[in-house]
């Protein structure tokens, strides 16, 4: 196991040093073992921050400070599956006594570590690349945890009904948090991925994704599962994909991870499919026909506590 004081430290006030260090994970021939059973994220990391812009990070913020009845700046806070560390970022300029950042992805580290490099800062960072459910820190070494946006890549068979990786991802952050510690999770429905218009271009990758995704009610199972409490839950309406042709751009649905369960055929299809709509003039209409993310959502985001 990794400590905090093992893994970074640095004097007050004192220009920030970065350290990453690489867990040892299994090993398979051409290639190391992924976080993601969906994406490349080595590949992603290039235009990741493109489109990944997190205006709901103020909400995670009040959650943390809410329900742990700490200040930001008091707190030790590991983000779970940081990529480029865009959320981090946020919660770096409030000055947390420390940040750990951990993710699958070298690429998406390295990007981070480039992303938090202020002149001086308080906070004590560290960086990990490690494969969930392996988390390598000590019990109760953190007050507030994130998961963004990452449980519906860990599943490698996902039927839908049973989420052992994911159970298991959540009992290592329940270990590493101390009492009282807050865990937040940002993470999409299938009714919100059905509320996005472009999901009913693809009906049959849209059925292998309802495999990925939880419900809210799976989500609070698998919580309670792995001793946590949930406090709270609220669905955000920031819609990120809104753009009709978007779909006709190969560097658009490179940052939408739905498009990496496509197969080639598919992706021709719903390309012609969008491009004749377009042609006719009835592709808006499609559109508006479809988007229900006022009444769904686009995120859920909960809260869950580690009670004393």
């Amino acid at each position: 196991m990794i400590t905090k004081n093992q893994s970074c430290f640095l004097n007050q006030r004192a220009p920030i040093k970065f350290y990453i260090v690489s867990f040892l994970v299994e090993f398979k021939p051409y290639q190391f073992r992924r976080m993601s059973k969906i994406t490349n994220y080595d590949e992603a990391s290039k235009s990741h921050d493109f489109v990944k812009e997190h205006d709901d990070t103020y909400i995670i913020k009040s959650m943390m400070e809410h329900f742990t009845g700490k200040n930001l700046k008091d707190m030790d806070i590991v983000d779970v599956g940081c990529g480029t560390g865009s959320n981090s970022k946020y919660f770096l300029d409030f000055e947390p006594h420390s940040l750990t950042l951990i993710d699958g992805s070298e690429s998406m580290l390295s990007k981070a570590k480039e992303k938090l490099q202020p002149s001086a800062s308080s906070t004590e960072i560290s960086f990990q690349q490690t494969v969930l459910p392996d988390i390598p820190y000590d019990e109760s070494s953190f007050d507030a945890a994130l998961i963004n946006l990452v449980l519906h890549h860990l599943e490698e068979n996902p039927d839908g009904k049973s989420f052992p990786i994911i159970i298991q991802t959540l009992k290592e952050v329940y270990r590493i948090l101390k009492p009282g510690g807050v865990l937040t999770i940002i993470s999409i429905t299938p009714e919100q991925l059905d509320a996005n218009w472009f999901s009913h271009i693809l009906p049959k990758n849209t059925q292998r994704w309802h495999k990925r995704l939880l419900s809210f009610e799976q989500l609070k199972s698998c919580l309670s599962e792995a001793k946590f409490v949930v406090k709270s839950a609220y669905n955000s309406l920031n819609a990120l994909h809104s753009d009709p042709e978007g779909p006709l751009s190969e560097s658009w649905r490179k940052n939408l991870a739905f498009y990496d369960t496509c197969t080639e055929e598919e992706i021709r299809d719903m390309i012609n499919i969008v491009s004749r709509m377009k042609n006719e003039g009835n592709l808006e209409d499609f559109y508006v026909k479809h988007e229900k993310i006022d009444i769904f959502g686009t995120i859920n985001i909960c809260a869950a506590k580690k009670e004393i």
